[in-house]
């Protein structure tokens, strides 16, 4: 069982990012990939994030993958889930589906084909769209129509976006009724997710490290005595936004309570500044005591701070923050060896 789920985009620079994880930590994490929706239609989104997956993610780790932000096909029979499904089981690759308790009777179908196929329960999200007192009789529902039982699902209560004292006040008692409603059942497992990176990182200073606290976590320390696991949206913001549009170079890098955004000034001649933010980087307080050793991603910054490798894409920059994130929540957590700063 897995003792921590980050909610991930499933684009290549998160998709890169768990293909370089450490084999210390694989066992212990169950990425949750939402698969982005494009102009070309739900069946080669998901075969999309299928071709891209077989590319990346270790052959023995389990993934959960969520379509919700893709449409349902208006034609033919092939269904994205269970494609999905079909394509990572040819490859090996242990896969959940991800339910939500407004899901249409089409989808839960294809969840219970996805489940069934590859026998490693599902994922159920759990959001706070849904009424209070709807729990219960959408819940019963979703577990008849997909041929489940709570044994054989995680359940993630799924917070969204929490960036500010303000948002903790609101959130804290709601995950305490819903964990009212719904700990009476016996499930897999029980994590609290939530989100506090902001959707663009483009109104900070340029030139200097801005920190941004990590509210998630700060909810999540109020709660984890209720036996929660721990889950995040990474180093992004809980919303799949477009992807378009050429950022200026800059680098999200997780520390013990924040995060710290690096961003350059426009860059006109290539990404090259990113050279000059992995410099100040690796001269920071933050980075670790082993350096490069820390994470593939940190490897990868001391790399470009030494001129050592090209200035990389906008992917790439997700790619590194996330591998240097994964693997710093894992020390927080316990889960592999101690954070060097401590």
């Amino acid at each position: 069982m897995a003792d921590y789920y980050p909610i991930l985009k499933g684009r290549k620079g998160e998709l890169e990012a768990i293909g370089n994880i450490d084999d210390e930590l694989a066992p212990h994490i169950l990425p949750v990939f939402d698969v982005p929706p494009s102009d070309n239609g739900p069946i080669k989104d998901a075969r999309a994030f299928s071709r891209q997956a077989q590319r990346t993610v270790p052959r023995d780790m389990a993934i959960a993958v969520d379509i919700r932000h893709l449409a349902d096909p208006t034609s033919g029979i092939r269904r994205p889930l269970p494609d999905i499904a079909e394509d990572l089981h040819q490859w090996g690759t242990p896969f959940l589906p991800v339910a939500h308790l407004r899901d249409t009777p089409g989808r839960m179908a294809d969840i219970r084909e996805a489940a069934a196929l590859h026998g490693h329960g599902a994922v159920l999200r759990l959001e706070d769209d849904i009424d209070h007192d709807e729990i219960d009789i959408r819940l019963s529902d979703l577990l008849s129509a997909t041929e489940l039982t709570a044994a054989e699902c995680v359940l993630i209560l799924d917070a969204a976006e929490v960036r500010s004292e303000h948002d903790l006040t609101r959130v804290e008692p709601l995950i305490h009724k819903r964990l009212n409603r719904v700990e009476r059942h016996p499930w897999k497992a029980v994590a609290l997710a939530a989100g506090a990176m902001p959707r663009s990182i483009s109104h900070l200073p340029p030139g200097r490290p801005t920190p941004l606290r990590r509210w998630d976590l700060d909810l999540w320390r109020r709660l984890h005595d209720h036996g929660l696991a721990f889950a995040d949206y990474g180093i992004t913001h809980p919303q799949v936004a477009s992807g378009r549009g050429r950022p200026a170079p800059n680098l999200r890098y997780t520390d013990h309570d924040v995060w710290w955004a690096y961003r350059a000034h426009g860059d006109n001649d290539g990404n090259q500044a990113i050279h000059h933010l992995c410099q100040a980087l690796v001269s920071a307080d933050h980075w670790p005591d082993v350096g490069r050793r820390f994470s593939w991603g940190d490897e990868q910054i001391a790399l470009r701070a030494s001129h050592h490798a090209g200035p990389g894409t906008p992917s790439q920059w997700i790619s590194w923050g996330t591998s240097h994130h994964l693997a710093h929540v894992s020390t927080q957590l316990g889960l592999c060896h101690p954070i060097p700063n401590t």
